[in-house]
């Protein structure tokens, strides 16, 4: 999977934020879906441009490594931890935010308990949630995967 793919996978669930405060459009919210769901490559200016707070911080974060914005172990350093501790200090739009959406936005590593159709019953801490299962294929009961928002994102070795 490329850095644009994981990009999508992880930013995608924020997108349904975007739309309700009117920063993309309907026809922009497919894109970024059937992108996510079916791993399609989505350019990266307009990826970085809907998704500009997250690359301003993405720079920040790829200066202090020494890489590229776009470099695979960037990206994934942004969301499993950078985008957590941003969320936790409560910085632009998180110092409003009720816990309750903060611990839904916040990425976190977790173990798939059960499984229904496409939705997946996962654990992590003293947790256990659903979240659509349709970004991991063929998930598989006691797997471990990031989670985002409402979805699995990654399935972790």
């Amino acid at each position: 999977m490329g850095p644009e793919i994981l990009f999508v996978k992880y930013a995608f669930p924020c997108a349904f934020i975007l739309r309700e405060r009117g920063e993309i459009t309907k026809g922009e919210l497919f894109k970024l879906e059937d992108a996510a769901l079916h791993e399609k490559i989505l350019p990266r200016p307009f990826l970085e441009k809907i998704f500009f707070r997250a690359f301003r911080r993405i720079q920040v974060l790829a200066m202090e490594m020494g890489k590229d914005k776009w470099d695979y172990d960037v990206i994934r350093a942004y969301f499993v931890t950078r985008h957590n501790e941003i969320i936790l200090e409560g910085m632009e739009t998180y110092a409003r935010a009720p816990d309750s959406l903060k611990e839904l936005c916040m990425v976190h590593e977790s173990k798939i308990q059960s499984i229904r159709g496409d939705v997946l019953v996962v654990k992590y801490g003293k947790k256990t949630r659903p979240v659509m299962g349709t970004m991991i294929p063929s998930p598989k009961v006691g797997e471990k995967v990031t989670i985002h928002y409402g979805y699995a994102i990654e399935r972790l070795r």
